[in-house]
């Protein structure tokens, strides 16, 4: 039977699959390009959900001190989208290593000096994957027209 982390970890590897799709065959320009007056843009999604990987698990669950990806939707033209793509796989793998090796969704997390367990960690970055995944929809077909998962 599958437990409820693994359950919450392959809603979690769907998202993220399903962001990085958005970037397939764009130019390194297209990727950049803003369609919505916040400037948000794919290029820039992927490196703030690698951001937010790396804070939620690496650090506040895991305890480390890494600093991967900008909470910023700028990103540094001398950054490839294979570069971003890259890391963001490299920061969700090492998330989902620390989720595995706590394994106990009760597990205690520690925010901000407030108690938490390991599913609230995890909710939290499947709500900010799901809403970020859903601008990566919105921003793609303004793009080019691509819809879909």
């Amino acid at each position: 039977m599958v437990g409820e982390v693994e359950r919450l970890c392959a809603e979690l590897d769907g998202l993220r699959a399903g962001v990085l799709k958005k970037l397939t065959g764009l130019s390194e320009a297209d990727a950049r390009r803003s369609t919505v007056g916040s400037g948000t843009n794919l290029a820039g999604l992927v490196q703030h959900l690698t951001f937010v990987e790396s804070l939620w698990f690496e650090e506040i669950v895991g305890g480390e001190k890494v600093a991967r990806g900008k909470r910023s939707m700028e990103v540094d033209p001398a950054v490839s989208v294979k570069t971003l793509r890259a890391e963001y796989r490299a920061a969700c793998r090492a998330s989902n290593e620390i989720i595995t090796r706590i394994g106990d969704p009760d597990a205690a997390v520690i925010r901000n000096g407030k108690a938490q367990d390991l599913r609230w960690a995890i909710l939290a970055v499947i709500q900010e994957t799901a809403r970020h995944a859903g601008h990566a929809d919105i921003i793609r077909e303004q793009l080019d027209g691509t819809t879909g998962r």
